[in-house]
């Protein structure tokens, strides 16, 4: 065996007479919790070590409980090198890939093991587990019941069981499922943690919490479940009993970074910027803050993410979801000069999700500081966004042909009580919103000053945006507000939401409920042209062309001439894969998935390329 020099022996025993005496005293230490003691003991006779399945296979384990999966993946393979049928180290193997993301190696594993011993419940769970992870749903659920037919109160098996239920769309059940366990297991924490997540998943908040909270009555320490807890007391806007829950999940696990970004994600909403920046710093020196492997390996490419929890960013998560490449996600820090060079060596292509200037030029700084000297290829640059504020690109669009671009200022809220004091209002009606939010959020219609003042009263110290009403309506008295996603040079349709009123978003229209809406949404997405017509087409490409962002969305509609409205354009725009009862999205979503990747590939492609080039023409010289 070739040892790397990180594992070479420093002092190899002289006989394998030896082992014994370090097995027992690795015991030792291992008893007393001194498992990186355990693991140098072992390291200390290497060469030894390697020729001996059990203690590499014990070695393997304790690289996994110390969260050196790949350490670990060494020793299990020397292990099965020596003895090809160690049901163990591959088991252990088995953990080790899965830990590290490559669920595909995972998976021969655990079949290996299954093939093995069929009668292990663990086993069998282990294996569907890793299924789920491959999105195999139906595979997984069909091996956690053979788990529970073998263990009949394996609760990870019971719980992960709910899990795959909820994730083949059958929330029913799941509850069902999940409240069989609570009956069953009721001292169980976890069973009442599966319920509450169950109910949250559903949109069910406050019966989450009940059960949250009954888990914790059992398990006050449950860090799952005062971390999930946490989550569902912020989605009901609860924050300081949030904030107090995560941090209880804190005192347990002090370095979890799900933990610390809870509470850096509530002290930012409870108004303490100060003690949110010390917990995403924290994060921040970790490292990498999240890894989505490649849905098959190999990954055709690494992509790093940077992403600040302190600014607004391109919602991300579906774009990336099963794709071809490996993604890491970074954080970006005002006035903190990370260097990702030194944990990502192998990232081919950089995305910076940092899409709003809002929040204030310093965090952009920062992006722009690790974009530059990263020296790969970035989409979205996060140079190209400091002028896409609404501000600078009502500026930007007020001249492109056949289209509307109300004008829109930005101003401090205690400047418009002044001005609007002094007489000096402009023109009614005016929408009035606070910079940084989306989704209609502190967003009025005001008809006179008086209304205008009220608003801007209540923003306090906030600074606000004002912008010019179009009446949009169209000859059927509703509103249609159309969302497009320019990708490079294509310009692919999202959605089609119509509403009653001015301020239309899609989650609050009768649409799941209208049909004829809803066919006439899949009537535009299917050929988007026959709606806008050559003109308006022509319109949104010299969009596309004067923003001159890789991705970016934009939501407009049609007036009565014809000409496209345009609301926003920005990075900032949501794209999901959860279409209950909108199914006929689905496709287009994916397309829009599909042409992302292909953007990055071709970047990364590039990249590659490039680097082959320079290295051949150092060579030719």
């Amino acid at each position: 065996m070739n040892l790397s020099p990180a594992y070479a022996p420093a002092h190899a025993p002289a006989d394998a007479s030896a082992l014994p005496s370090i097995l027992v005293q690795a015991a030792a230490l291992m008893g007393a919790g001194r498992y990186e003691d355990a693991i140098n003991m072992f390291l200390s006779a290497g060469e030894l070590v390697s020729h001996e399945p059990i203690a590499c296979n014990t070695l393997g384990f304790l690289l996994l409980n110390v969260d050196r999966p790949q350490d670990a993946i060494l020793w299990f393979e020397t292990a099965l090198s020596r003895k090809p049928d160690y049901v163990q180290a591959m088991s252990g193997l088995g953990m080790a890939c899965q830990n590290i993301g490559d669920s595909a190696r995972a998976l021969r594993c655990y079949e290996a093991v299954v093939a093995a011993q069929p009668g292990d419940a663990a086993a069998w769970y282990h294996q569907g587990a890793v299924l789920q992870e491959l999105g195999r749903s139906v595979e997984a659920l069909s091996s956690l019941e053979r788990a529970i037919a073998l263990k009949g109160d394996y609760g990870q098996a019971l719980s992960k069981r709910s899990q795959v239920i909820e994730s083949l769309r059958n929330v029913p059940r799941a509850l069902q499922e999940a409240l069989r366990n609570c009956h069953e297991s009721p001292e169980d924490a976890t069973s009442w943690s599966q319920l509450g997540d169950t109910l949250q998943k559903s949109g069910d908040f406050e019966r989450a919490i009940a059960a949250y909270d009954r888990g914790l009555s059992r398990s006050p320490e449950d860090f799952r479940c005062l971390c999930n807890k946490a989550q569902a007391l912020e989605a009901t806007g609860r924050w300081l009993e949030g904030l107090a829950t995560a941090q209880r999940a804190l005192r347990v696990e002090p370095t979890d970074r799900e933990a610390l970004m809870l509470c850096g994600k509530f002290e930012l909403r409870l108004g303490n910027p100060a003690a949110a920046h010390i917990c995403f710093l924290a994060v921040a020196e970790m490292g990498v803050v999240r890894n989505y492997p490649a849905a098959q390996k190999p990954a055709k490419f690494r992509a790093l993410l940077l992403f600040s929890p302190e600014a607004g960013n391109t919602p991300y998560e579906d774009l990336i979801r099963d794709s071809c490449f490996d993604t890491e996600v970074i954080f970006i820090l005002r006035g903190y000069r990370n260097d990702p060079r030194a944990r990502s060596d192998r990232v081919d292509v950089v995305v910076n999700l940092v899409s709003e200037t809002d929040f204030g030029l310093d965090v952009m700084a920062s992006a722009i500081d690790v974009a530059d000297s990263l020296q790969r290829p970035v989409v979205n640059h996060p140079r190209l966004m400091l002028a896409t504020d609404r501000e600078s690109i009502s500026r930007r669009l007020s001249g492109v042909a056949n289209a509307v671009m109300p004008s829109t200022i930005r101003i401090e809220a205690k400047d418009l009580c002044r001005r609007v004091r002094d007489g000096d209002t402009g023109t009614f009606p005016l929408i009035v919103r606070h910079t940084g939010k989306h989704g209609g959020d502190m967003m009025e219609l005001v008809a006179d000053a008086g209304a205008l003042l009220s608003f801007a009263e209540e923003a306090g110290e906030q600074a606000l945006y004002l912008t010019d009403f179009v009446d949009y309506s169209s000859p059927d008295g509703l509103f249609r507000k159309y969302r497009f996603v320019f990708i490079g040079d294509e310009i692919l349709p999202y959605h089609l939401a119509i509403g009653d009123g001015w301020k239309v978003h899609h989650v609050t229209t009768r649409m799941a409920d209208v049909e004829w809406m809803r066919k006439e949404e899949e009537a535009f997405l299917n050929d988007p042209g026959s709606v806008f017509g050559p003109e308006g087409m022509a319109a949104l490409d010299a969009i596309r062309r004067q923003i001159g962002l890789d991705y970016f969305g934009i939501d407009c509609s049609l007036d009565s001439q014809g000409r496209v409205v345009i609301f926003e354009a920005n990075a900032s725009m949501l794209i999901h894969l959860h279409n209950e009862r909108f199914e006929y999205k689905t496709p287009h979503v994916r397309r829009i998935k599909q042409s992302f990747e292909l953007l990055l590939e071709q970047r990364a492609s590039e990249y590659r390329a490039s680097v082959s080039a320079a290295r051949a023409l150092s060579g030719n010289h």
